[in-house]
Order: C-alpha cells, then sequence, then structure tokens
C-alpha cells in the first residue's frame, strides 16, 4: 500500500509541473423528474469497466446532473433516493460528446427497478457541431484498412479520396484539416497533411466535427477536425493476438500505375495485453504492432531488381488511474520505428539506384482531470509529437566532394561516382555521338526484342541510353518533425431556471522542422558532352563560355560548413465559451483567440533599414500574426421546439495554423540549393556555379492570415426510439489567402484594372540591398483571393440491438480563385505542397486573373454515402462501406497563351481555359466485411474475418493529365484529341504546325485501387 501511494503522489506531482492539454473523454448529462417535477439529491453512479473508479454526482434543483470527463464506452448509471424506487439506465459514452439520459423516478413500491438504454443519436439539444462518430463495435466490423487514414472515408458529406497524404476537402483545401490521434496532433506541422499513418488496431472510438464548432478544444480546421482515443484496460486481465494478409495473389489485374504498389505481400502481426495493476485503481493496456511489406521479382530493362521491403516495429503502453473517484489520470507513450529499402523503381533505373528511408513516431501524452464538485472541473494534458526521418541510398558512393578548380572526376569509373543518367545520341551531331558512345556501351540497357523502352522506339538488342545507373542521389536526406503543446481547461455551471455552462481554456505548442541533405559521391551525373546550353558553362563561372563534358548536380550542404535549415512555428490560443440554456432554447457565446509566431533562419537584427542582415544559421523571427488578428468568434442557437427535435444556426470563424512560410520564406532556404559542377573532356574541374534556390522573402505590409467564416442553419429529428436524422444546410468563405508572388506581379504582368498596380513592397530593392540577398518574390495576401463552399446535407441514422445504419447525401458546390489543393502538375498535388509559397502566383500565367475562378479540385456536386454493421445470432458480423461521387474538376494547362509575358517553359498552373471546365467520370466504390467468432474453452475466442475493398473492381482513373507540352498535338483524326483551347491562338504555337492540329486528349495519372481481399486471424480471451 505505501508503495502505491508513492506512485500516485509522484504522479499528480509530475502532472503537476508539466505544461498543460484537452481530456480523451466524453460525458453524460441529463435531469431526473418525478410527475413532470424536478427531481433534487438524486444520488446518480456512472460504472464501467474502462473506469476504475465508479463516478459520482448529485442532482441540482432543477434535477440536472453531469458527468464530465468519462472515459468513452458503456456505462450503467444508477440513480436513487430515499422513498424513491432505484432506476438503472444504460448509455454509451462517445468521445467528445455528450450522451443525455433522462429518467424519471416513481415512489417506491409503486413498480420494480426497470433498465433503459439510452441511445446515441443524430439530435443534439444544445450544441450546433456537426459531430460523427465510431464506436469499437463499428470500427471492428467496418472494412477499413489498417491506416488512420482510411477512416476519413467514413465521414458524411465529405469526398471520397485515395490520396495518400492530402486529406480530403471538406469545405476547405485539404491541407486545412485536422489529424488528431489519441489527443496528439499529428498533423503534419508547417504543412497540414497526414505524412504519418498510425495503425487502427489500437483504436477504441473516432470522433469528427466538420462544422459549426464551438469555442472548446481548440477547433481551428478550416476543413474536419478528427480524434481518436485508444483502448484501455479494465478489472479483467484480456488480450489478443492477430494477424492480417494481403498477398500480392489476392489483388485483382491492375490499371495504370499503382501496379507496383499492390504488386506486394503484406502481412500485419498484432499483440495487446490489458488488465489491472490495482484493482478498482490503475489499468494498463499494451501492445505490439509489426507490418511487413516485400515486393519480390522485381526486374525492368536493366534486369532482376534488389527486393522490396517495408517493416515496422510499433510499441504502446498506457496507463490509467483513478486515485479517487473525482481524479482521472491518463498517460501514455506510442514508439513506433520503419525501415525501408530498395523502394520503387523506374522502368529505366539500374538494380544498385534503389534508395530507402528510416523514420521514426513517439508520441506521449499525459493527460488528468479533476471533478472539483458537481458544478465545476478541471483538465491538464500535455503532448509530445517527434517524427525524425531520414531517406538514404541502399548503396554509398566512395567518392568525396570538392569544388576545388581542378579536381578529378573519375571518368573510368563513373558508376561509383554517383547517380549516372546515361546520354543518347544526337541525331546529326557526329561529335557528341562519338563522345558518349562508349558510355552508352558500357552503362546503357540493352533494348527489348520489341524495338520498345518506356514508349521510346530503340533498336532491338543494341546497348540504349536514357537509362539510369550508379547509386541513389543522397547519402543523407535529412527531414523531421517535431511538436510539442499543452492545454489547460475550467468548466464551471451555474444558474438553475437560466444555466450558464462556461469554459475558459488556454493551449501553447510549438512545431518545428529540420532539414538537411547531402550528396550520394557527386549526385547527379549528366554527360552533355559539351553540347547546347546543358554542355556550356554558364556565365559567373570560372569556366564562363567553355564547353563542358560532365556535369554534376549536388546539394550545398554536402560541402560542410552548412548548418541543417530549422525553421519553427508557435502558436498560442485561449478560448471562452458559454452555453447558455433557457427553457427550451440554448445559445453557444464564444471566442476563440490566437497568435502565431514564424521563425526563420539565416538572419540576425541589425540597425537597418530591414532591420536585419545576414547571417547563415542564426534564427530570427519572419512573421507575428498578432492576437488583433486572429480573434475567432464561435455563435450559435437551438430551439427544442418539443424538447425532443431541434432547429438550429450558427456562425463560426476559423483561422487554420498550418503555414509552410518558416521554411519557404527563409533567408537559408538556400543553404539547401543545388550547386553544379563543370568538367572538361578529361573529367577536370573547370567551373562551379550554385543554382540559386527560391529563398530569403519579404513579407507585405499589413498582410492578414487567411480566414474561413461558415454560416449554417440545420434542424433534427427522432423519427423514433432509435431512428435520427439531420439536414443542414452551410456556406463558407475563405479568404485573405497569402502566397509568394513576384513584387511587381501587379504591374508588368498584365494585372486587370481591378488590381492596384503597385508593388506589393515598395523598398524591397532598399531592404535587400541592406540585407545583401534575397528574392524579388514576396510573401502577399493576393488581391481578391477566395474560396466559396456550399453545402446541403441530409444524414439517416438508425442504431439497433443488432443493426446499425448511417446514410447520407450531399450537394455541394466548392469554387473559387485559389485552389490550394492544385498547386502544380495533377499527379504530384499528394504530398506536403508548400503552404503560402505554391506555384500559385509564381511569374505570368500563374496569377489569379489567369483564369483560375471557376470550380476547384476538391468539388464534388453530388455524394452519396452508406455503411452499416450487423451482428448475426450464429456469433457473426458483417459490415458494409458505401459511396458514389460526382467526378473531379480540371483544365488543360499551357504556357503558350502567355508566352509574350515569359520565356517558361513550363505548363504547370498555368491555365489555358477556366478553371475546372472539365470534369472526370463519376465513381462508386463498395468496401465489405465479414467476421466470425468461434468462442473456445473458457474465455478464448478464436475469431476470423475477410475484408473485401473494391467489391465492383472499379479502377476509374483521376489526376488527369493536364499539361498541353506533356500531352503535345495531332493532326491524325484516329487518335482521341480535343479541341485546342480558345485562348491558344494559331500564332502561339511552332511554326509550320498544321492548322487543323488538336490537343492530344488528357489521360488519368493515377487510378483507384483494384478489388484486393485481405484475410485475419485473431486469439482473444
Amino acid at each position: 500500500m505505501r508503495l502505491s501511494r508513492r506512485f500516485v503522489f509522484l504522479l499528480l506531482v509530475s502532472l503537476c509541473c508539466t505544461s498543460l492539454f484537452a481530456q480523451q473523454t466524453g460525458a453524460i448529462a441529463g435531469r431526473v423528474t418525478s410527475d413532470n417535477a424536478p427531481l433534487p439529491g438524486v444520488t446518480v453512479e456512472a460504472r464501467s469497466n474502462v473506469l476504475p473508479q465508479p463516478r459520482v454526482t448529485i442532482t441540482d434543483s432543477n434535477g440536472q446532473f453531469s458527468l464530465p470527463q468519462l472515459i468513452p464506452g458503456s456505462y450503467t448509471l444508477t440513480f436513487s433516493l430515499a422513498g424513491m424506487q432505484t432506476a438503472t439506465r444504460k448509455a454509451d459514452v462517445l468521445l467528445s460528446q455528450t450522451t443525455t439520459v433522462n429518467t424519471a423516478l416513481t415512489v417506491q413500491g409503486v413498480s420494480e427497478s426497470i433498465t433503459v438504454t439510452a441511445e446515441a443519436t443524430l439530435v443534439d439539444r444544445t450544441s450546433t457541431e456537426i459531430q460523427s462518430g465510431l464506436t469499437q463495435r463499428e470500427i471492428q466490423s467496418l472494412p477499413v484498412q489498417q491506416n488512420y487514414g482510411d477512416l476519413q472515408k467514413l465521414i458524411p458529406g465529405v469526398m471520397y479520396t485515395q490520396d495518400t497524404f492530402r486529406g480530403p476537402s471538406a469545405g476547405a483545401s485539404g491541407q486545412d484539416n485536422v489529424y488528431l490521434f489519441d489527443g496528439v496532433n499529428i498533423t503534419m506541422p508547417l504543412f497540414g497533411i497526414l505524412n504519418t499513418q498510425p495503425n487502427t488496431h489500437d483504436i477504441a472510438q473516432v470522433n469528427v466535427i466538420k462544422g459549426g464548432a464551438t469555442a472548446v478544444d481548440f477547433d481551428r480546421a478550416g476543413g474536419f477536425m478528427i480524434d481518436s482515443v485508444s483502448k484501455s484496460g479494465t478489472n479483467k486481465l484480456s488480450g489478443e493476438v492477430g494477424y492480417q494478409l494481403l498477398n500480392h495473389n489476392f489483388v485483382a489485374s491492375q490499371v495504370g500505375t499503382q501496379s507496383l504498389t499492390y504488386a506486394q505481400d503484406r502481412n500485419w502481426g498484432t499483440v495487446n495485453l490489458g488488465g489491472p495493476i490495482m484493482p478498482d485503481r490503475l489499468f494498463f493496456y499494451g501492445s505490439y504492432y509489426r507490418p511487413v511489406y516485400d515486393r519480390s521479382n522485381q526486374a525492368n530493362v536493366y534486369g532482376s531488381l534488389p527486393k522490396y521491403s517495408l517493416k515496422t516495429n510499433e510499441e504502446f503502453g498506457k496507463l490509467t488511474l483513478t486515485p479517487t473517484q473525482n481524479w482521472l489520470i491518463n498517460g501514455s507513450y506510442r514508439n513506433s520505428h520503419t525501415l525501408e529499402t530498395s523502394s520503387q523503381f523506374s522502368a529505366l533505373q539500374g538494380p544498385t539506384t534503389g534508395s530507402g528511408s528510416e523514420t521514426s513516431l513517439k508520441l506521449g501524452t499525459l493527460e488528468t482531470s479533476w471533478i472539483i464538485n458537481p458544478k465545476s472541473y478541471a483538465t491538464v494534458k500535455f503532448t509530445d509529437f517527434r517524427n525524425p526521418g531520414f531517406g538514404t541510398s541502399d548503396f554509398l558512393s566512395s567518392a568525396q566532394v570538392s569544388t576545388a578548380l581542378g579536381t578529378q572526376l573519375d571518368i573510368s569509373n563513373l558508376a561509383n561516382m554517383g547517380r549516372l543518367i546515361v546520354p543518347t545520341p544526337l541525331p546529326g551531331n557526329t561529335a557528341q555521338n562519338a563522345f558518349v558512345q562508349p558510355f552508352i556501351n558500357q552503362f546503357g540497357f540493352v533494348c527489348p526484342p520489341s524495338g520498345n523502352a518506356n514508349g521510346s522506339a530503340c533498336t532491338a538488342g543494341q546497348p540504349t541510353g536514357g537509362g539510369t545507373v550508379g547509386f541513389g542521389l543522397f547519402a543523407r536526406d535529412d527531414d523531421s518533425f517535431f511538436r510539442r503543446g499543452g492545454q489547460l481547461g475550467y468548466n464551471y455551471t451555474l444558474g438553475s431556471r437560466i444555466s450558464h455552462d462556461l469554459h475558459v481554456g488556454y493551449q501553447r505548442y510549438n512545431d518545428g522542422e529540420d532539414r538537411f541533405q547531402t550528396s550520394n559521391g557527386w549526385s547527379s551525373l549528366t554527360i552533355p558532352a559539351g553540347v547546347g546550353t546543358a554542355g556550356t558553362c554558364p556565365k559567373g563561372t570560372a569556366c564562363a563560355g567553355q564547353p563542358a563534358f560532365f556535369v554534376a548536380s549536388f546539394p550545398q550542404q554536402t560541402t560542410g560548413g552548412v548548418p541543417a535549415i530549422h525553421s519553427e512555428f508557435h502558436s498560442q490560443s485561449i478560448e471562452l465559451n458559454d452555453t447558455i440554456r433557457v427553457g427550451n432554447w440554448s445559445y453557444n457565446v464564444g471566442v476563440l483567440d490566437s497568435t502565431d509566431v514564424l521563425f526563420g533562419q539565416g538572419l540576425a537584427k541589425a540597425d537597418n533599414v530591414a532591420g536585419f542582415v545576414a547571417s547563415p544559421g542564426t534564427k530570427y523571427k519572419m512573421h507575428e500574426f498578432t492576437w488583433s488578428q486572429e480573434i475567432q468568434p464561435r455563435l450559435g442557437a437551438t430551439w427544442s421546439y418539443n424538447s425532443r427535435d431541434t432547429v438550429w444556426t450558427s456562425f463560426a470563424r476559423y483561422y487554420p495554423a498550418a503555414n509552410s512560410d518558416a521554411r519557404a520564406a527563409s533567408w537559408d532556404r538556400n543553404l539547401v540549393r543545388t550547386i553544379n559542377a563543370y568538367f572538361d573532356q578529361s573529367g577536370k574541374l573547370i567551373g562551379v556555379q550554385p543554382n540559386a534556390s527560391s529563398s530569403g522573402k519579404w513579407w507585405q505590409d499589413g498582410i492578414k492570415p487567411p480566414r474561413i467564416d461558415e454560416y449554417m442553419v440545420g434542424t433534427a429529428k427522432q423519427l423514433g426510439p432509435r431512428w435520427s436524422s439531420r439536414l443542414y444546410a452551410r456556406a463558407r468563405k475563405g479568404s485573405h489567402y497569402l502566397e509568394d508572388t513576384n513584387n511587381d506581379a501587379r504591374i508588368s504582368l498584365d494585372a486587370p484594372a481591378s488590381v492596384p498596380h503597385e508593388l506589393y513592397v515598395p523598398n524591397l530593392d532598399q531592404i535587400l540591398g541592406a540585407i545583401g540577398s534575397g528574392s524579388s518574390y514576396v510573401i502577399a495576401n493576393l488581391d481578391g483571393a477566395f474560396t466559396r463552399y456550399y453545402e446541403a446535407t441530409l444524414e439517416q441514422e438508425w442504431r439497433g440491438d443488432k443493426l446499425i445504419l448511417n446514410g447520407s447525401y450531399t450537394w455541394s458546390h466548392y469554387y473559387g480563385n485559389f485552389d490550394q489543393d492544385n498547386s502544380t502538375a495533377s499527379n504530384l498535388n499528394d504530398g506536403a505542397i508548400f503552404i503560402g509559397s505554391s506555384n500559385i502566383g509564381d511569374g505570368a500565367g500563374r496569377q489569379l486573373w489567369n483564369m483560375k475562378y471557376g470550380n476547384l479540385r476538391g468539388d464534388r456536386r453530388n455524394l452519396v454515402k452508406a455503411r452499416a454493421t450487423y451482428l448475426f445470432p450464429w456469433h457473426g458480423s458483417a459490415g458494409a462501406f458505401g459511396v458514389w461521387q460526382s467526378g473531379q474538376p480540371y483544365q488543360l494547362e499551357s504556357v503558350l497563351p502567355y508566352r509574350p509575358l515569359t520565356g517558361s517553359s513550363s505548363d504547370t498552373n498555368r491555365y489555358a481555359e477556366t478553371a475546372g471546365s472539365r470534369i472526370s467520370p463519376s465513381y462508386y466504390d463498395l468496401d465489405l466485411n465479414y467476421t466470425q467468432n468461434f468462442p473456445l474453452r473458457g474465455t478464448l475466442n478464436l475469431q476470423l474475418a475477410l475484408d473485401i475493398f473494391n467489391v465492383t473492381n472499379n479502377q476509374a482513373g483521376y489526376n488527369y493529365e493536364t499539361r498541353i507540352g506533356t500531352l503535345g498535338f495531332t493532326t491524325d483524326p484516329t487518335v482521341k484529341s480535343v479541341p485546342l483551347p480558345a485562348s491558344i491562338s494559331p500564332a502561339d504555337l511552332p511554326k509550320g504546325t498544321d492548322p487543323t492540329v488538336r490537343v492530344k486528349a488528357p489521360f488519368p495519372n493515377s487510378f483507384y485501387a483494384p478489388r484486393r481481399y485481405q484475410i485475419a486471424a485473431r486469439v482473444q480471451f
């Protein structure tokens, strides 16, 4: 006993000394009456197997009670009062939601004790938040993959996507969503995507808020906020050993680019165990998870390739403590380590050119809540997110990089110097052909008998150029992310006829990124053979104008003396919220206020016009969005007109926190620029030139943070004891979007008259002169940048003892002139795209007045989702998920209409027609699960499960190739083609082009995943 008291004392002391964050809990509230009159003084006790000690409270003078900060799970409530018949109710507590349990007591002896179950419902009589959740039963019964991101498909009214990193659009960009895992914010710092994919086997419940947010729990998500809570131990020792398998033979024949992804054998092993350490006081839960992905028998034109492998080891532990009935303490830690080798090879890539990665994910959380009295409680939480990672080549070069003139490149051993791009002969250039042919003979691949290699013609049986040999590009490619934060909250309820639920909270967190890159030998090697621009030393080099026969390109950090690029984002928020109840009305009046500070690297304070001078490696305050700029009101009113059904309206403002400019606009970003080294015919280094990147960007004065305003009206109705429905309409407007753009864009890039014809930063030249470096691009609010989203959604839900059904239909329209989801090539948008420094606004043809107004990439005009689970009497269960949605908008892109304004050859993000003027075909999907339990001796249970994803094998295409330069032109009537956009005139085309020429039809770069089967076996006790 002495040891347990010391343990509790030390744990409480550690809590008091940490930074502070909201519990992964839910609540039960309700009213007790007798003969329709309020009944004060009733003792209400809540018991659950996941809560070590029961929670007890007493009804107030109005008969109302509240049991906050309950671990999600199934509860039994007991209502007792001297002289009254005791009543028992059962209720499910859902994550971040309040379950309403109203009870009527009768005089003792009038009737026997009864048990009634309180059902979850879409009707919320006190809140305007659009919440949806999944219970543990649904998660186990539905066809859900192991990765956390797959849960997003189940969110009603949110577009369906198979993007790996970028989240689905939910009335804003996919980078405006917020992802919490067991209460820890795992959204990629600075970038706003889900770059880590925790597994789902430990999840007990999931909750999503996609609109109508209150000023509670610091919801700044411009899209949706998703959270989960992990499983907990109980008073009973229990556990599970599981194995899942997806063999490559379980996958249907595949279309397009995903074939390499699914030509794998995958298996997942899990072990978990939970139980009491101190019965009725302290529970534990722990798990081990090991997924393994293998891909053997890889081959391409260079022959056999190394075996691909991805292996993860993950350990998780959690403690749940209730030292008294009024205290709840949770602490957990997750440690995951992933090693990937010989990742995907292209069709023309040699077997030694592969690379891999090593990443870790460490999630720690420590949280407590204290029920001070029946009217008040306090919460405290600390979280720690670490995601260090680096990439490395499978084979490392022994070559040492030196930029000293005269350094000799070992041209007799080029394949060991770095990654060599094998040259190809130039028609009619005898000298070039003679120089490169020996290298083609030595390093080229043998042309296949078909005479075609990756779409290009070659001579069958002969050595062919165009391939890649040598090693991977980088010896070390580090990109690590960190986030530490905490928050505290205090809630107090007062009043009876008019009641107030008052909440105050404070949050603080710091995001960080470290970026470092070194070459593998000389990194990328080419052999231009002294021909053309690539084979001529540029101005500013020691060899200017001389022919360069070999060129190496490597990152600057390779040469030493260059620090890692460190970026930080600091955020603080305070929130005040009051939920006022008057009769059948509930009003929410709240405000969330935030301040965000971006820290870059490379400047030091100075007494000059800029206030800074260049100082590599020095951290500096780049920009601050102040408290006065980020006030976010949250207002709502709900009328329960018949004490059961509701109508409501709300207004909410959101300032999404993610912003990548801490790195993108940092002065030291040019430290990871590429250095080009030029060699003569003998391999002697004759010149070096740094290839400056876009860095050192100044901020426009008075810049405002991006903002999303939301208006909503809705109604919800309890159609029966188990059947509920809600119908709502939302309007969202995004504004004040910021981007890097040419300082003189409004003057020199053909801006319309409605745009001020002036510089964004009038004295930029003086500022950059004082610093001694920098970019002519600036960070600015783009004039008139906006998005709009209109939505009407109908949801229906039935929750029975055996059957749970949920269905939704959404009509929506997402349009504007600022498409953060489409800021690069169509097949590259699924990634960590810079927020505030993308291709949008970069030069001619990429400004908002260049046909950018229209339907955005995330627009899905019609969307139907349905899910169902059913428990069979023979210990089996079935689950299904189905979706149908409209296609993806896109448009043709070309630099040709903007040729008078730029010499660039890039079509990317240069619209040749109105945004979203084309649309891909609609898409449908059906996933199924069947699970069968076989009870064994005692408490043992054998569970077998089968998941079938994409039952109909609908592998429709998306992410259409839109760049005209990539698509090409044709006059052949048998080739599928589309007319030239009206913005391209015959004068824009190359001389001699046939006037009847058309653009080859856009084609999909991506395809939905094929039908695949996944089997699982689990032993449970």
